[in-house]
């Protein structure tokens, strides 16, 4: 059988034509005359003295291709710079290094932002990404720290002591030696040399130092965790295990389009609601008509903040099997539910028609929380007297207690609503909407985890993969559109 000839130092005849590296039909040749649209003037560019910046369009599909893709490390981006034709093609074989790679990452959170917005403007005008009914949900993302790193701030002021008094053992023993060879050769030696010991400690106690200094900023209690790696992570429960974490945050429009994504130290999702509302008018410069979240967002104040702007939103105050159903202090107690509000007097009243007045207020005050609540009762010895007790109350004493915020209406609004075929309707699309996107970032994307440090660093970097996730809708919309989708997207 005749062989093909193989020579692994043939020389081109011709030059080679890029273009002949890539297929016609690859999935990047849209990526890349997309990027190609984005104005990217607002770049600041990392560059080797005397030598011409890299083209920021070319710096930017290099990124982008890699989120898009799983590549997310600046060093494999490098790699892949000089092995993967896809990539050299995007890069036109230009080869940054990795360093240059991570500052263009690091350096540039308002034109990544500015992306972020151009992009979803082009989805738009291809009819994607249209603001009706917006799906928000948050997932925990691994910080870059390990969970060893972490500890209460009482206990690294601990270590704080601990190793200040090291480094003064260190001096002392340095001193005696001093002073011993200061007897052997003369004083006229040196001996102004920092001991190699001293200076891991005196680092050791700068990082320490500087940690405490922002736990005292941001108000940390000694038995708040921190981390001396990435301080600014937080120690969030995930599935069955904590380790240290940021909440990732997301707003989805029915076709998938992202249109707001942020971060937040926060464990919790409840104060999230606010800042999507308030990134996707930044961004796309008007309101969801239907908001959908889960009850990790059902607070008081959202749902008032979601009526005073006009959405139309669908929040449950427990999961989605529990919808309907009445909230009871215990299975054989009457619900809240049973007891109606007299708004005029103020009032409640129970099912055997006694009233229960408002006889105490309170505020509880949590990390995440301010609330102002009005605890209703009925006259002494009224409950202990009814027959009906047993189904009541399981307090003897004081008797049934109902109580009650200032956004108890909004709750009742929200509740009616969740329960007709239309809310169940509408909130039953939220698993199909957000939590999709949010397994296609993490699986494809390789995002289980951030490679940068810190709230501002990390935001860039869920911003871009956000961005990148957008591209592959908008591909996949194309090539649909025009022909077999590819494996990409």
């Amino acid at each position: 059988m005749p062989l093909r000839p193989y020579n692994q130092d043939q020389v081109f005849l011709l030059p080679p034509d890029l273009n002949e590296w890539l297929r016609r039909d690859h999935p990047a040749r849209i990526f890349s005359e997309i990027i190609d649209k984005i104005e990217t003037a607002s770049f600041r560019l990392a560059k080797d003295e005397g030598r011409p910046a890299y083209h920021p369009t070319m710096m930017l599909k290099v990124l982008l291709w890699g989120y898009a893709t799983g590549v997310r490390s600046s060093r494999k981006l490098a790699e892949r710079l000089q092995q993967d034709t896809v990539f050299m093609w995007l890069a036109g074989l230009e080869r940054p290094d990795f360093r240059t790679l991570c500052l263009f990452r690091t350096g540039n959170k308002e034109g990544l932002g500015q992306v972020f917005g151009e992009v979803i403007a082009i989805a738009q005008s291809m009819g994607m990404g249209r603001l009706g009914l917006v799906a928000v949900d948050g997932s925990k993302v691994l910080a870059n720290s390990g969970i060893d790193s972490f500890k209460s701030v009482g206990e690294w002021r601990k270590l704080l002591d601990k190793a200040r008094g090291e480094a003064a053992r260190i001096i002392d023993e340095a001193e005696q030696i001093d002073e011993q060879e200061n007897a052997l050769h003369g004083k006229d030696s040196r001996g102004d040399e920092l001991p190699v010991e001293l200076q891991s400690v005196e680092d050791r106690i700068r990082k320490i130092e500087e940690l405490l200094a922002q736990a005292k900023q941001a108000g940390k209690q000694d038995t708040s965790k921190m981390s001396l790696t990435d301080p600014e992570a937080s120690f969030m429960h995930r599935r069955n295990s904590s380790a240290p974490a940021y909440n990732a945050q997301l707003a989805v429009t029915e076709d998938q389009i992202i249109v707001h994504a942020d971060v937040t130290t926060e464990p919790v999702d409840v104060n999230q609601i606010k800042a999507a509302v308030a990134g996707i008018e930044q961004c796309i410069g008007e309101l969801p008509s239907v908001l959908v979240a889960d009850a990790g967002y059902c607070g008081g104040e959202n749902l008032k903040h979601l009526e005073t702007k006009g959405i139309d939103a669908y929040i449950p105050e427990q999961g989605e099997r529990q919808i309907g159903k009445e909230q009871r202090p215990r299975p054989h107690l009457y619900s809240k539910e049973s007891f109606r509000y007299d708004e005029a007097a103020d009032r409640y009243v129970c099912p055997q028609g006694e009233e229960l007045s408002p006889s105490a207020k309170s505020k509880t005050k949590g990390p995440y929380h301010n609330r102002q609540i009005t605890t209703y009762r009925t006259k002494r010895g009224v409950c202990s007297q009814c027959s009906k007790k047993g189904l009541c109350t399981e307090d003897k004493k004081r008797g049934r207690a109902i109580m009650r915020d200032g956004y108890e209406e909004c709750r009742e609004r929200m509740r009616a609503k969740l329960v007709t075929e239309h809310g169940r309707s509408l909130y039953g699309k939220r698993k199909c909407i957000v939590e999709p996107v949010i397994g296609q970032i993490k699986t494809r994307g390789s995002f289980n985890q951030f490679l940068l440090r810190g709230i501002q660093k990390v935001q860039i970097e869920w911003k871009i993969a956000a961005t990148a996730h957008n591209l592959l809708k908008i591909i996949k919309a194309i090539t649909q559109a025009n022909g077999p989708a590819p494996a990409y997207g």
